[in-house]
C-alpha cells in the first residue's frame, strides 16, 4: 500500500518576477478580483494587454493556469514582504505595503481560493501558517529585544513565560495566533475596499490595531503603542485544523434561522421550494462555486427536478442574486433592529458593541450566505451589483458613525479611520469564522478580537461587565 504524496508547501513554479508571465499574472489577478474566477474570460485579461489570445497562450496554457500564476504572485510577495524580521512593527509596515501595492487584487485569494486545486491550495495555507507564524513570534517576542521601540528585554518577557508554567505557555501561544490571524485579516481587509488613505497613514493604523491586538492577547506583556512613521520613507485567520468552506460538528447549516430571518421549513409549496432552493444554492456556491453548480444538482438537494426551479427562477443566475438578497436583507434588518433600540442617550460604544455581538452572532449561524454576499458581487448583473453595493454602502455608514461617536472623549475619528476599522473589524469576524467552519465555539473568540479592532482597550473596559 502507498501512501499518498505530500501536499506542496509552496507554488513550485510562480511566475519570475518582472517576467511577461508575471505581468499577464497580475493583470489576471485584477480581473479575477474584480469579475470572480467563472466570470472572468481569457479575452478580458487579453484585452487590458492589448494582445490577442493566442498571444497569452505562448507563455500560460489557459484560464486555469493564469489564476494560479496571479494567487502565485500574491502570495509569494506577501510571504517575501514578511520574511527575515521579528519585530511587529516592522512585519505589520511590510505586510501593509505590500497589500496596498497591490489593492485593486489583494482580495484574491481570500475569496476565490475554492478555484484553486488541492494541490495549489495547499501550498497557499502553507504560506498562510509561515506568515502568521511570523506575527505570532513577533508578538510573543521571541528572538526580539523590543517590540515597537519599547526598550523592554526579551528575556524578562520570557522569564515572566517560563514563571508561568506550560499550561500558561501554551494559552499564550494559542492566543498570539489568534491575534496574528486578526491583524493579517485587518491588514487584508485594505484590498476589500477603496477608501482613500495614505500609505503612511494606513501603516500607521494597522500598527495601532496590530499593538492593541498584541497587548489584549493572554500572556504576553504589554506593547505601548507603535511609533509615527517618517511619511518620507491578505490574511486569513484560517485555523490549522478545519478547512476553509467545511462544515464543523456542532455548527449551524446554511440557512438555519437567526433573529430576523425566516425559517423556511414553516412554509409550503411553492414558497418552500423556492426558499428551500435558495438555501441549497448557497451551500453548493458556498463549497464548489458557482461555475460547478447546476439547476439539477439544487434541484436533487431540493427533491424536486430542476424545471420546477424554473417556475421560480429563470436561471441560475437569478438564483445567485435571490441567495445575496436574501443574505442583504438579513444584514439590513439586523441593523434596522439596532436602530430601533439604541436612541441617541445610549452610550454608543455599548450600542457599537452590541451591534458588533450580533453580527457575531449572524455571522456564525449564516456563514456561507455572508461569504456569498462578498464574494460573488463580481457575478451578479451589473444593476443588481450596484444595489447590493448601495445598500452595503449605507451598513457601513451606521457602522461607521457608531465609531466615531465611541471614540474617547478628547479624541476625534475621522470617517475614513472610522470605515477602515470597520472593515478589518468584519474581516476579522469573517476569516475567523470561515477558518473554524463558523464553528460555535470560535464565535466569542472573534468576536472578542474584532471588538479591539473597533475600539481602543481602555474603552472596551470602561464598558459595564467588560472590566479586566
Amino acid at each position: 500500500m502507498t501512501s499518498s504524496p505530500a501536499l506542496p508547501t509552496w507554488f513550485p513554479d510562480a511566475p519570475p518576477p518582472g517576467s511577461r508571465r508575471a505581468e499577464i499574472a497580475l493583470v489576471a489577478a485584477e480581473e479575477f478580483t474584480r469579475r470572480g474566477y467563472h466570470a472572468t474570460r481569457v479575452e478580458h485579461i487579453a484585452d487590458r494587454l492589448a494582445v490577442t489570445p493566442g498571444a497569452l497562450y505562448r507563455y500560460v496554457p489557459g484560464k486555469y493556469a493564469m489564476f494560479r500564476d496571479a494567487v502565485a504572485t500574491l502570495v509569494a510577495e506577501l510571504d517575501a514582504a514578511t520574511s527575515g524580521s521579528d519585530d511587529l512593527d516592522h512585519l505589520v509596515a511590510s505586510a501593509t505595503r505590500a497589500t496596498l501595492t497591490h489593492r485593486s487584487r489583494a482580495a484574491l485569494y481570500r475569496w476565490q481560493i475554492r478555484y484553486l486545486t488541492p494541490e495549489d491550495r495547499a501550498a497557499v495555507v502553507a504560506a498562510d501558517i509561515r506568515i502568521r507564524q511570523r506575527f505570532s513570534d513577533a508578538i510573543r517576542g521571541d528572538g526580539s529585544p523590543s517590540i515597537s521601540g519599547s526598550g523592554t528585554a526579551a528575556g524578562a518577557g520570557s522569564g515572566a513565560r517560563a514563571g508561568a508554567g506550560a499550561g500558561s505557555d501554551s494559552g499564550a501561544r494559542a492566543g498570539t495566533r489568534g491575534a496574528a490571524g486578526a491583524i493579517l485579516a485587518s491588514i487584508a481587509s485594505l484590498g476589500h475596499h477603496r477608501i482613500e488613505v495614505t500609505d503612511a497613514g494606513a501603516v500607521a493604523l494597522m500598527r495601532s490595531i496590530a499593538a492593541d491586538l498584541a497587548a489584549c492577547t493572554p500572556g504576553v506583556r504589554s506593547i505601548p503603542p507603535p511609533q509615527a512613521e517618517n511619511p518620507s520613507s491578505p490574511g486569513s485567520t484560517a485555523s490549522d485544523s478545519t478547512a476553509p468552506g467545511s462544515t464543523a460538528p456542532g455548527s449551524t447549516a446554511p440557512g438555519s434561522s437567526a433573529p430576523g430571518s425566516t425559517a423556511p421549513g414553516r412554509l409550503r409549496g411553492g414558497a418552500a421550494t423556492r426558499e428551500g432552493a435558495i438555501t441549497a444554492a448557497i451551500a453548493r456556491f458556498h463549497s464548489s462555486g458557482y461555475d460547478e453548480v447546476t439547476m439539477e444538482a439544487i434541484g436533487a438537494d431540493v427533491g424536486v427536478a430542476a424545471s420546477a426551479l424554473y417556475r421560480h427562477f429563470p436561471g441560475k443566475s437569478a438564483l445567485l442574486t435571490a441567495a445575496v438578497d436574501r443574505t442583504a436583507t438579513l444584514v439590513s434588518e439586523l441593523l434596522d433592529r439596532h436602530a430601533a433600540l439604541h436612541g441617541s442617550e445610549d452610550d454608543p460604544a455599548e450600542a457599537l458593541v452590541d451591534l458588533l455581538d450580533q453580527y457575531v452572532s449572524i455571522s456564525f449561524s449564516h456563514g456561507p450566505e455572508l461569504m456569498l454576499y462578498h464574494s460573488e458581487l463580481g457575478t451578479l448583473g451589473p444593476d443588481d451589483r450596484r444595489r447590493i453595493r448601495r445598500s452595503q454602502l449605507r451598513q457601513l455608514e451606521r457602522w461607521a458613525g457608531l465609531v466615531r461617536a465611541a471614540s474617547p472623549a478628547g479624541t476625534a475619528v475621522d470617517d475614513a479611520t472610522a470605515r477602515i476599522r470597520v472593515h478589518a473589524a468584519l474581516a476579522v469576524v469573517l476569516d475567523g469564522g470561515q477558518g473554524s467552519a463558523f464553528h460555535p465555539s470560535a464565535a466569542a473568540r472573534f468576536g472578542d478580537l474584532a471588538r479591539t479592532v473597533l475600539l481602543p482597550p481602555d474603552r472596551l473596559t470602561a464598558l459595564p461587565g467588560r472590566s479586566s
